[in-house]
């Protein structure tokens, strides 16, 4: 890339850019802001050298500056994120067209790559594990089984890899922040809640999805959970303690946890939707409901439907 253009840039530090971002995406979301942050941050470690020196080095051929990433320790998925910040300052410094996709192309080669191992992984935990119904007749059993000695930790890990099992396994995101309510909540910040309706049925809310719960074993461990061990207002929380809902990476990690214990296999909130959604492909749906099935589950496609290929 010919940088002559860009040399008042060579100078500028993370801090530098950072204030550059924030004044050119005012309206974005503090975590898009402290994203694109820590991804410079990142670049400064990958390169072993403050931003201000590198001189735009990590723009010059964006297939060797992928190759650099896959050098150190950071996950496939996180350089992916660090490179898609790379096209963001592409953006914010107005550099050609031609120049842009250079660096899109290998982006949707290595996101191409990210999903082939994903796919080929979950793959490798399917042939290990029980089936669908069998897992959740496993986690039924482990439900019947809680007693005065189960622990808060196991309680809780086993209700968050239920509501993934026993009923529809929505994003990690949806789950974040999660509160409890008993009315309908006509709230612009509250995005995720329980509800308990006046029958005494549980609906999962998020956004414009609503999923009624039906699992008889799942109602049971809700009730047992809210009565017994957590009285806040919050659905998931960290500890009996703990005055606030967790957030995305605490779900995250205590998924893996229960999935392990629970199933003897580390699973992911992917690899759990993916899962759900092959379990009911086998099914056999019709495409209507193919479609209906994929929008609930937040898979978006215009023209037509890509299944797993699991």
């Amino acid at each position: 890339m010919n940088k002559d253009y860009l040399k008042k840039f060579y100078g500028f530090s993370v801090e530098d850019f950072d204030d550059f971002h924030k004044k050119a995406y005012p309206h974005a979301h503090t975590r898009t802001h402290k994203s694109f942050m820590q991804s410079l941050k990142r670049i400064e470690k990958i390169y072993e050298k403050p931003l201000n020196e590198l001189n735009l080095s990590y723009l010059d051929d964006p297939k060797e500056t992928f190759n650099k990433f896959k050098e150190t320790d950071f996950s496939h998925q996180t350089n992916i994120t660090t490179f898609c910040m790379l096209l963001k300052m592409l953006k914010l410094l107005c550099v050609p067209v031609s120049e842009y996709n250079k660096f899109q192309n290998i982006l949707n080669l290595e996101a191409k790559k990210n999903q082939i191992n994903r796919e080929e992984d979950l793959k490798d935990k399917l042939g290990f594990m029980p089936n669908f119904n069998d897992i959740r007749d496993l986690l039924r059993q482990k439900i019947d089984d809680i007693n005065q000695t189960t622990s808060f930790n196991d309680v809780r890990n086993l209700l968050i890899l239920s509501m993934m099992i026993l009923s529809v396994p929505l994003k990690l995101l949806q789950y974040t922040k999660m509160t409890i309510n008993f009315v309908n909540s006509d709230s612009n910040y509250i995005k995720n809640f329980l509800l308990e309706d006046i029958n005494g049925n549980y609906f999962v809310k998020s956004g414009d999805i609503s999923i009624k719960i039906n699992d008889k074993h799942l109602i049971k461990l809700i009730k047992l959970w809210i009565n017994e061990y957590n009285q806040t207002k919050h659905f998931f929380i960290q500890t009996e303690n703990s005055k606030t809902g967790m957030n995305n990476k605490q779900i995250g990690l205590a998924l893996t946890i229960a999935s392990k214990q629970y199933i003897g296999e580390t699973l992911s909130n992917a690899d759990i939707r993916s899962l759900y959604m092959k379990n009911l492909m086998d099914l056999d749906p019709s495409f209507k409901e193919k479609i209906q099935i994929s929008a609930l589950l937040g898979y978006k496609n215009n023209n037509t439907l890509e299944l797993h290929k699991v």
